[in-house]
């Protein structure tokens, strides 16, 4: 019996080993290869845009400056404050004005005074005038018919042309002085305007976005005395990279974000593109060409002026097509595109047609279906069917 139970256990003793072979051969299967990350390519949406920072800024804004040399005598508001329209903002006081309008004025005075003694003139000398004339028609008959001699007839005469000259001298002098008045009134008019100009109001509803005027500063014409904006309307102004610029257009989407409005997220619509670029140093010191473009706000939420946003302006867009990860696509040298499928553990290269794209996936229009395997990262140097795990 000896014999028998040894060969058995010879045999258990072989099966074990070979079980234990068959294990450790498929462990080594199972778990050989390359380690790459895959990701399953499939449908959905996908926008293209251009990202940004702008700044928010009242849709109407009204600046207030001095038009002429004069001291703040007064600042009856402050930068924040909400202000009706009228309402007085700043009070500045020009001493050479007030010097100004105070002499035109007593010259307007002395000249109105002259005027009514200057009619009384003409009117004495226009009667004077016609009592002569009236005498020198008398006298004519008289002369004419012998009745009084040449001189006293010549004396009348003179004394008319003279009473003539006097009334036109008299009339001329009236008519200088009604002139001379005129002007003055215009004069004081415009000194008076120019008085108005020294109190600044609001013109509009508002809130008093700055105020640089200071309580007895002398200002010079054209210093920024007060800003006012109308309030509830705000936009927002960021300057695009003119590279960038290319497909903005307006009306376009654009989607809004800040750390102020938390998980809020606003949308607007590009409105204005200004044609001009103009150059921006950027926070690292780079000149760059860049082009103000405005976008409104569909809801203003709890945005105030000056608030910093990001934006994104949605350029292009595309829905139920077939995205992969951006970096999932590698380019040749040639200019093609490929992607690494992955099928049944083993890598194979297969070129692609790409559509657009956004920060992170891109848009496959041709070489790979929804549900196929991938290798994440595109740049992998991996050879067609080498084995992944």
């Amino acid at each position: 019996m000896k014999p028998v139970v040894k060969k058995r256990k010879k045999i258990f003793l072989w099966v074990g080993i070979v079980v234990i072979l068959a294990l450790v051969t498929v462990a080594k299967i199972l778990t050989g290869g390359t380690a790459a990350e895959t990701v399953q390519a499939q449908t959905g949406d996908i926008i293209r845009s251009v990202e940004d920072t702008g700044y928010i800024q009242p849709t109407t804004n009204y600046d207030l400056h001095a038009v002429q040399n004069a001291r703040i005598i007064q600042v009856p508001v402050a930068t924040g404050q909400q202000v009706k329209a009228g309402q007085t903002l700043v009070v500045l006081e020009s001493l050479d004005l007030a010097i100004q309008i105070e002499d035109t004025r007593s010259q307007l005075s002395q000249t109105a005074a002259a005027i009514p003694a200057s009619q009384a003139a003409v009117q004495r000398i226009e009667l004077e005038l016609q009592k002569a004339g009236a005498n020198l028609e008398r006298l004519r008959s008289l002369h004419e018919a012998g009745a009084i001699p040449t001189v006293e007839y010549e004396e009348a005469e003179l004394r008319v042309k003279t009473m003539e000259q006097s009334l036109q001298e008299q009339t001329s002098l009236l008519e200088s002085a009604r002139a001379q008045e005129a002007g003055m009134n215009r004069s004081l008019q415009n000194l008076n305007r120019k008085e108005q100009q020294l109190t600044l109001q609001s013109p509009v509803d508002g809130i008093v976005l700055n105020l640089p005027a200071k309580q007895e500063q002398v200002v010079n014409p054209g210093a920024l005395l007060a800003s006012v904006a109308v309030q509830d309307k705000l936009e927002i102004k960021a300057d695009i990279l003119s590279d960038d610029l290319g497909e903005v257009k307006l009306g376009q989407r654009v989607t809004i974000t800040a750390p102020v409005l938390g998980a809020n997220v606003l949308y607007g619509e590009v409105r204005e593109i200004y044609p001009l670029a103009v150059e921006k140093q950027s926070a690292l010191g780079v000149i760059q060409r860049r082009v103000p473009v405005i976008i409104t706000l569909t809801d203003q939420a709890n945005l105030k002026p000056g608030y910093e946003v990001k934006l994104a302006i949605e350029t292009k867009s595309a829905q139920d097509v077939l995205v992969i990860p951006r970096e999932a696509v590698r380019t040749l040298k040639d200019g093609g595109k490929e992607v690494m499928v992955v099928t049944d553990n083993r890598v194979e290269r297969r070129p692609v047609q790409t559509g657009i794209g956004d920060r992170e996936n891109i848009e496959i229009t041709e070489g790979l279906a929804a549900g196929e395997v991938i290798i994440r990262d595109g740049n992998l140097d991996l050879k067609d069917n080498t084995r992944i795990k």
